[in-house]
């Protein structure tokens, strides 16, 4: 085993043709294991004093453990060994200790919190899907065949999208507690999804969104879940941003929603001009929000609506349309519906915050901040449509104008 002042720098950039270990000389025990695929594992190597044994114990891996934070580990690894512990035992006593349940609450505790906008998404799956079935077992006992009842049976009952979003989740969680070192190997490995999900094209019809918006008064939801499906028609934004629109996102004086980039999809901060009907319907829920500027306007119990209680509750109570519908397809409704009352496309990309075709690369880079006037006028267009097609009146809209030549 070399020996090597490991250096930042050196971990960075180590490469070899077969696998090699270097040992720290600051820290003695320390080794960096580097193999031919990239894969730089932190190791602890020391000698059991009850057999006086050579023992390895994994820290942790670079980059995800930097060079300091390894160094700390394995002094303190090495004091314990000096005071006659045995980490390698009682490492492997944690392991074989720790069951699904517990792995996956490290798992979004430590890594998805902190690195997926999605990770309440990924909890609820975790606990609705397969806590039930294996969150007891241990998790070094888990088999492949036990991930394959799970999303197989998903997949059979004719949810096959689902199905595939439990196994990524599943497989990112014992991914994750590979890296980790809380487990040795993953079950996921190999297990594919059990069919391909077919990409949805539900467009609403003019009469389907006329019966839907007639049915809310009516139906058996909340009030503020009433709203949030009203402004999914006017706005064409996504559920989990309108559910989570708060206090101080929104500026009534310029009719202005403005949602932080920590909440959309792409990172980017989005202006939503809102036309007098979705202004209304804001204005209402800010009369009986909190004062605070993170009070959420639509609340259950002080905390935002989540997005998938807004699909349950159309899947449960407003499938009144000629066909199954869910509440991304209203987003997919108003793209097509600016597209034909031609808005140009680039304006509706801008309204829906996509960057993509018109809008991507350089172009999208330099136009990111541009368009709220068209954004705007495109978004009254379309409020103004709807209104026409939900009293069942020719909604009176002109079509957009190019700027004259300055």
């Amino acid at each position: 085993m070399p020996r090597k002042n490991l250096t930042t720098r050196f971990c960075e950039t180590v490469k070899v043709q077969e696998r090699t270990d270097y040992q720290d000389e600051m820290v003695r025990g320390l080794a960096l294991r580097v193999s031919p695929n990239g894969t730089k594992t932190w190791n602890v190597v020391f000698t059991r004093e009850s057999d006086g044994t050579k023992q390895r114990v994994k820290v942790g891996r670079f980059p995800a453990m930097p060079l300091e934070k390894a160094r700390t580990a394995a002094l303190k690894m090495v004091t314990a060994v000096s005071a006659g512990e045995d980490p390698s035992e009682e490492k492997r006593a944690r392991k074989a200790a720790m069951t699904v349940e517990k792995l996956g609450e490290l798992y979004i505790e430590k890594y998805a919190k902190r690195r997926k906008k999605t990770w309440a998404e990924d909890e609820r799956l975790l606990k609705r899907e397969v806590y039930p079935e294996i969150g007891r077992m241990k998790a070094v006992a888990v088999k492949r065949r036990d991930l394959l009842d799970i999303i197989e049976a998903k997949a059979e009952a004719g949810h096959v999208a689902q199905s595939t979003q439990i196994l990524a989740v599943v497989r990112k969680m014992f991914n994750w507690a590979v890296d980790s070192d809380y487990l040795d190997a993953s079950p996921a490995i190999g297990v594919k999804p059990r069919g391909k999900a077919v990409k949805r094209d539900r467009v609403l019809s003019d009469a389907e969104m006329r019966t839907i918006w007639s049915a809310l008064p009516e139906a058996a939801v909340s009030e503020p879940t009433k709203d949030i499906l009203r402004l999914l028609f006017l706005t064409g934004q996504r559920s989990g941003e309108v559910c989570g629109m708060s206090r101080g996102e929104v500026d009534t004086d310029r009719a202005l929603w403005t949602i932080p980039g920590t909440r959309t999809k792409n990172g980017l901060a989005h202006v939503v001009p809102l036309s007098p009907t979705a202004l209304e319907i804001v204005e209402r829920a800010l009369d009986k929000a909190d004062d605070e500027l993170d009070a959420p306007l639509f609340s259950r119990v002080g905390e935002p609506i989540e997005s998938n209680a807004i699909a349950k509750a159309v899947r449960l109570k407003l499938q009144k349309a000629e066909a199954p519908w869910t509440p991304h397809d209203i987003r997919r409704t108003v793209a097509t519906g600016m597209a034909a009352l031609g808005i140009a496309p680039h304006i509706v990309e801008a309204v829906l915050n996509h960057i993509s075709g018109f809008r991507a690369g350089v172009a999208g880079v330099y136009n990111r901040n541009q368009y709220e006037p068209e954004k705007r006028r495109a978004l009254d267009m379309w409020a103004e449509h709807l209104g026409g097609v939900i009293e069942g009146r020719e909604a009176k809209v002109r079509p957009l104008r190019r700027p004259e030549a300055v």
